[in-house]
């Protein structure tokens, strides 16, 4: 297949493309849903084609082939050229693509068992059997939800820069979410587990206790109490820290947003952002993570990200145009859900970095507060700088003690003030939540985590 890469950029480029790039894949996968014990979803993903994308002039075309014949993928070559050219003529912004070092490498995911080789009914069983965990838990468990995603794929990309990168990836993920019921009050408990690697994940203990745990809080949410509002100080847990950093920052620093003006912390390289002790990471080559990568999807080896070093904001997450339009080298976050999508900038391990002191001595000498712990979902407004985030469960905070369990509590907050109230950081750093980042209709694995950090002037409200 590289051969056949080599000639369609030699295509494009022979039609005038100024830069040309491709992905060809071939992947397997399968999907399961399980619903309050029946069988709601079982897919089978078999996915072979090639997208091509050629830049002419300020202008790009992406053409897509489904299949691996070498005339289509010539003609989305040709294709591919002749939509820049349309393009170009629309274009408002003049630049040019950078050149980029030419990368030859071949890399593969470990994988002990490759899920290939389990049986579709094994996985379904294996399914069934969280979904069976969750309802045995509590009879106030009302409904369940249950999902398994397993991918192989093999991914080459090439470049008119002369780079050729082959990747072998695996990756599983399994999810639990409950509902439990009691009167009134309704609340839901999750838990996930996804790694790179196969089906050995089906065995671990986290796999094997992801429902029971999802299960578990959910019913302790039904004996918890609503969450008095106000603006408190809060310890936060490792997995809400990695929602902060995530979608607090993590969003506004792709350079793609600071290009669109979109983000709030466009003309803020340089500057203080946080406290002095906060450093925030993107870091794709975290092994054994959900947000691992050893190249991205425009052939770019993948590099750790310091993107607040000592509280100063230090640099962006890139793909190949934004790096050439700001004069920067590309940092290698591009990246794709599929061969017929474009790759587009995404990160990949967002967290914080451990601090030096004990989660303990963040609670002990605080007089009234939160402990925050868990996180159900966040949304940010970049360009605007505002966030709200759901975590799972709060914890009353008094005199150092933590005493009363509450629910339902909403953290919101402005992107630019909330790390500059950051007044403790914990050394018990985790990464901790594994899932998918949904961006421009796309999705791409990541994992988000950290240490627990305490964080003064957070406003803490309640949904009713």
């Amino acid at each position: 297949m590289e051969d056949i890469a080599e000639a369609a950029i030699e295509r494009s480029q022979s039609l005038g493309a100024e830069f040309t790039d491709l992905r060809i894949e071939s992947v397997t996968g399968v999907n399961i849903v399980v619903m309050d014990g029946k069988t709601r979803t079982v897919t089978s993903r078999v996915e072979k084609g090639c997208g091509i994308r050629s830049f002419v002039g300020g202008g790009w075309g992406f053409a897509v082939c489904n299949g691996l014949k070498t005339s289509d993928i010539l003609r989305t070559a040709e294709i591919s050229v002749k939509l820049a050219k349309v393009s170009r003529e629309k274009a408002t912004l003049g630049f040019e693509i950078a050149s980029a070092p030419s990368v030859q490498s071949k890399s593969e995911y470990p994988c002990k068992i490759a899920p290939s080789t389990i049986s579709t009914e094994d996985k379904l069983s294996f399914v069934l059997n969280l979904d069976k965990s969750m309802e045995v838990h509590d009879a106030r468990i009302v409904s369940r939800s249950s999902r398994y995603n397993d991918f192989e794929g093999e991914r080459i990309v090439a470049s008119s820069f002369g780079s050729q990168v082959r990747t072998k990836e695996t990756w599983t993920l399994a999810a639990c979410s409950a509902w439990g019921k009691s009167g009134d009050v309704v609340q839901r408990g999750h838990e996930a587990v996804g790694n790179i690697g196969g089906f050995e994940l089906a065995s671990s203990e986290a796999a094997v206790k992801c429902g029971e745990t999802a299960a578990a809080m959910a019913v302790r949410l039904l004996d918890s109490k609503p969450v008095p509002a106000g603006k408190f100080t809060c310890v936060l847990d490792n997995k809400m820290t990695g929602l902060m950093a995530h979608e607090a920052f993590g969003h506004a620093c792709e350079a793609d947003a600071i290009l669109s003006g979109s983000s709030v912390l466009e003309g803020l390289e340089g500057e203080r952002v946080a406290n002095e002790g906060v450093t925030l990471i993107d870091d794709p080559t975290v092994p054994d993570t959900f947000g691992y990568f050893p190249f991205d999807w425009e052939g770019v080896k993948s590099v750790k990200h310091v993107l607040i070093d000592k509280g100063v904001l230090s640099e962006f997450l890139h793909n190949i145009e934004t790096s050439s339009r700001m004069n920067v080298p590309p940092n290698g976050a591009a990246r794709s859900d599929s061969y017929s999508s474009p790759p587009i900038i995404r990160m990949s391990n967002t967290y914080i970095e451990p601090g030096d002191v004990k989660k303990d001595e963040l609670i002990a000498d605080l007089r009234e507060g939160f402990l925050i712990k868990g996180a159900q979902y966040g949304y940010v407004e970049p360009a605007k700088g505002q966030f709200m985030f759901k975590c799972d469960e709060a914890y009353e905070i008094k005199n150092g003690d933590v005493g009363q369990r509450y629910r339902d509590a909403i953290l919101t907050g402005v992107i630019l003030d909330i790390l500059k109230d950051v007044t403790g950081i914990a050394d018990d750093f985790e990464l901790v939540d594994p899932g998918y980042c949904g961006k421009s209709g796309q999705d791409a694995r990541t994992t988000d985590g950290g240490p627990h950090i305490r964080v003064d002037n957070v406003v803490v409200g309640g949904l009713t």
